[in-house]
């Protein structure tokens, strides 16, 4: 039996830590968010996750980093060359339903009064938005440049308010005909 390169099992330690935070946020959000939760779920020992982030900030960030960048794949996967911009925006809809979706809020939450967790999820809050205006560019083409960037904050703060909103309330069916409504006001103001 071989033994995989130091790099290699570093790669994977550091990929489990991250997947088990995941897992913990999701699980018991950030205030339950604890090294010894991560630690467990990741299956690795205190000093290999100390090792490899030094603090619980750094754990979130890295975690809520991980589904930004996996939900923006799977949008992109899930989009068909000549989708509408309806049924794109159904897409990133069911994303924002999920519970990783609302976990990742829960830190932006805490962000408001932990200045060092806002500066660390900054970053990444910004290139999801980037990831977004990618994605959702050919499908706005007819907008001006100003409009497309206005078009995509607003889209996304009216999801992240629909996903807070659901936590009491859970009625997709109106949050489609909040979003589709929304859309339609939004282009014909601005088209």
């Amino acid at each position: 039996m071989t033994t995989p390169p130091r790099q290699e099992r570093a790669l994977r330690t550091r990929e489990a830590i991250v997947l088990g935070a995941v897992n913990v946020l999701v699980d018991h959000g950030y205030a339950g968010m604890t090294m010894q939760r991560v630690q467990t779920a990741a299956g690795v020992t205190r000093g290999a996750l100390t090792h490899h982030f030094g603090s619980m900030s750094a754990i979130a960030v890295a975690a809520v980093d991980h589904l930004a960048d996996t939900q923006a794949a799977e949008v992109r996967a899930a989009l068909t060359p000549g989708q509408s911009l309806d049924s794109a925006v159904e897409v990133i809809h069911q994303i924002t339903r999920r519970p990783t979706f609302i976990a990742g809020l829960q830190l932006w939450t805490a962000a408001r009064t932990q200045p060092e967790l806002r500066d660390a999820l900054r970053p990444g809050a910004h290139r999801l938005l980037e990831q977004i205006r990618e994605i959702l560019g050919p499908l706005t083409s007819d907008l001006s440049d100003d409009n497309r960037d206005v078009f995509v904050d607003g889209l996304l703060s009216l999801l992240r308010g629909l996903a807070i909103g659901a936590v009491l309330r859970d009625r997709p069916e109106r949050e489609k005909a909040v979003i589709h409504a929304w859309i339609t006001a939004f282009l014909a103001d601005r088209g």
